[in-house]
């Protein structure tokens, strides 16, 4: 019992650092949101959109793979003592790809004509260039366990960039550009920190380099590339085929509203993985054969507080959507359920990608997302012409839902076959739908505001959290 509620003390003030060091983040992205909604034109956030999201594919193809590389072998090479190796071949593979990227920003840069478009790309260049290796860096952090280090430099850098923007937007009336201009100079700033101050050990050898470890790197990183590739085209391929039926405003709109209500779960899927990932990859490393125990343990934790949240959220996307987005942006509030449910899906896809990952089933890894990905974007071509930008974001649920049926229709981890939790999760749901049947009954007969909204949905959690009390004090976190 000592164990127990060690092991549950641990979890959760682990998850309270990750959780406050992701809440001052996305805490900022709410509060830009509707503020320079208000300021910058839906055609502005348009271009940037498109721009943002095209250096988004190329940073796919250049360097997202690095990071799952890392969180791979990273165990395996610290229980080995050859740490250098690891981090001096991911670093020379990291410069090839920032050379890549430069070629590729420098004739895009001379192919378009319009000015606005080239800042952009210029810009877009240099951010991605400086957070990918930052990004890089947080991710040793995390798997060393460094829960407050991790998030006093990843809530710096949200707030130290916030500030800066508002500054330059409103006190020197910079336009769209200062977006990316505020970013790039406080990355700057936490990368000379990162070199001069806090190195953790890191250290790059040319003699480290070993054709054997960047084939292993390439290989394994291949099936990564691939995933994220096919991810991003769920997520944001869409704007291009919105653009293609509708004008840049559209898109401006869409992008906004998808990318705050994507925020909103992501950012809580990120606060569980930042949390349970060390422990769950070291499992999977040196305890396989048990992992499924482990991994069922934390789908239920992960079920028992995500399912009321993403249906509070989708109950409440109206309310939400006035609180956080200018008044031009509002009308997309349609789209917020779905961007929701597909956050959730998304992270119940995650825990079979990780043991995938161990278990060398990369081949069904890309199997599954590339065929999620090629319905994604046929579903766009034919249901956007027809239905509007709406139908972008039904057919992203769509994908996702696919795909998290493809693997769990493959290994379930035990989760699905052992009645206790599918018992307990059969409660969760019951206690939802309830819930979701009185707010219809209320609505029928009241016209709630938004503060009157805020209050109903903060009701239905404790009611939750207190019909569902004895589950929680029984949980077992293993960390």
């Amino acid at each position: 019992m000592t164990n127990l509620k060690e092991n549950n003390t641990r979890f959760i003030t682990d998850m309270g650092w990750y959780l406050l060091g992701t809440l001052i983040p996305m805490g900022v992205g709410f509060i830009k949101t509707p503020i320079f909604t208000r300021y910058f034109t839906p055609e502005e956030y348009g271009y940037l959109g498109i721009i943002t999201i095209t250096f988004s594919y190329i940073s796919i193809f250049l360097y997202s793979w690095l990071a799952g590389c890392l969180w791979r072998y990273y165990n395996s090479y610290k229980n080995n003592k050859d740490l250098k190796n690891l981090y001096s071949n991911i670093f020379l593979i990291y410069l090839g790809a920032s050379l890549l990227m430069l070629v590729v920003s420098g004739v895009w840069y001379y192919l378009t004509d319009n000015p606005l478009v080239k800042q952009l790309i210029i810009l877009s260049f240099v951010q991605f260039f400086i957070k990918e290796f930052i990004g890089l860096y947080l991710i040793i952090i995390r798997l060393e366990g460094k829960a407050l280090k991790y998030n006093i430099i990843h809530s710096s850098r949200a707030i130290l960039s916030f500030a800066l923007l508002y500054i330059m937007t409103f006190g020197y009336q910079y336009r769209i550009t200062s977006v990316l201009i505020s970013v790039i100079f406080i990355d700057l700033l936490a990368l000379l920190f990162i070199v001069f101050f806090s190195r953790e050990n890191v250290s790059f050898s040319i003699k480290s380099i070993s054709k054997k470890t960047l084939l292993v790197l390439y290989r394994f990183g291949s099936i990564g590339l691939i995933a994220n590739f096919c991810f991003l085209i769920m997520t944001s391929g869409d704007r291009y085929i919105i653009a293609l039926f509708n004008d840049m405003s559209t898109v401006g709109i869409y992008n906004q509203v998808y990318n705050i209500s994507q925020l909103s779960v992501v950012a809580l899927v990120t606060v569980f993985f930042n949390t349970i990932n060390p422990v769950l990859n070291r499992e999977l490393e040196v305890n396989f054969e048990k992992s499924n125990e482990l991994i069922s343990k934390y789908l239920f934790v992960y079920l028992l507080f995500g399912l009321p949240l993403i249906t509070y959220f989708s109950l409440f996307s109206k309310e939400m959507s006035i609180i956080l987005l200018g008044e031009e942006f509002r009308s997309g509030y349609t789209i917020m359920p779905y961007v929701f449910i597909s956050a959730f899906l998304y992270g119940l896809f995650l825990f079979l990608e990780i043991k995938f990952k161990f278990a060398e089933k990369l081949k069904n890894i890309a199997v599954g997302v590339i065929a999620a990905s090629v319905l994604n974007i046929i579903l766009n071509f034919i249901f956007i012409p027809l239905y509007g930008y709406k139908w972008a974001a039904i057919t992203t649920f769509i994908s996702y839902l696919f795909l998290t049926l493809y693997f769990y229709l493959q290994d379930s981890a035990g989760f699905f076959r052992n009645k206790i939790y599918l018992k307990q999760v059969g409660i969760f749901l019951t206690i939802i739908i309830l819930q979701i049947i009185a707010d219809s009954i209320i609505r029928k007969f009241y016209l709630l505001n938004v503060w009157q909204t805020i209050l109903e949905g903060s009701l239905f959690l404790l009611l939750y959290l207190l019909l569902l009390r004895k589950q929680i004090r029984n949980i077992k976190i293993p960390v």
